[in-house]
């Protein structure tokens, strides 16, 4: 049964730092501090409140330094009222939305605007749908291109291929690769530059053969793409949630 996360909060360097606490099944306490800048902690229900209250005191300067590097972070461009003006995010580079009124059709890329007919100017759920519909249709193009490319080179380094590929809309993750072979890759990935894309595509196979971050993930996921540090850089300027 999963219970409910109380909160607290820590002081560090004159700064109050609030953060929920989760009882769970775990053997370990463990501390999670997200791009939104939320802090969460996880602890095994055997473990007393006073252990892992102190425990967290202790990392206080470890979650202070991950705050910082959290609010570095740029945020998708992601429309906020759906008007025409507002910035959108394709493949790293910046397109304005363009809202026309007229009949519902598919949403066009067209110079430098994200072109949206809708019935109502300002029907924003609408606007939404379409701009949505328009992200999922070129994700589902450009991340099976780019998932083939990666793919063949994985091979060259025994990799299995998935054996299933889910392109969908998450949350706190880029991608994910489940133990049986399931690889999940997120819908906004076609708004970050295509060297950060590549990299989620290429970390996420290099799970299917060791589905842990060990030195032997690393030491393939180097092989497959030697510049993989250069690339994890790139895409911790964004954060999923701003």
């Amino acid at each position: 049964m999963k219970s409910d996360a109380r909160q607290y909060s820590l002081t560090h360097d004159n700064r109050e730092i609030p953060f929920s606490l989760t009882r769970c099944k775990r053997k370990s306490v463990g501390i999670v501090v997200s791009p939104d800048r939320s802090v969460q902690v996880r602890a095994p229900r055997y473990v007393s409140q006073a252990s892992i209250l102190e425990f967290v005191r202790s990392k206080a300067g470890w979650i202070a330094r991950k705050l910082a590097e959290a609010e570095q972070y740029q945020p998708l461009p992601t429309p906020r009222n759906y008007l025409s003006g507002e910035m959108l995010l394709y493949l790293g580079r910046q397109y304005r939305l363009m809202v026309l009124n007229g009949q519902r059709r598919p949403a066009e890329l067209l110079g430098d605007y994200l072109w949206v007919w809708a019935s109502q100017i300002d029907d924003a759920d609408q606007i939404r749908r379409s701009v949505q519909e328009w992200y999922r249709k070129r994700a589902q193009e450009t991340l099976g291109r780019y998932l083939d490319k990666c793919l063949e080179v994985a091979a060259l380094h025994h990799v299995p291929k998935p054996r299933h590929t889910t392109i969908r809309d998450m949350k706190t993750r880029w991608g994910s690769c489940s133990p049986i072979g399931r690889v999940t890759l997120n819908v906004k990935l076609v708004q970050v530059p295509v060297l950060c894309l590549e990299y989620v595509v290429m970390h996420e196979l290099c799970h299917l053969k060791h589905h842990n971050h060990g030195k032997s993930f690393y030491a393939l996921l180097s092989l497959c793409m030697p510049d993989w540090r250069g690339r994890k850089g790139a895409l911790d300027q964004y954060c999923l949630v701003g």
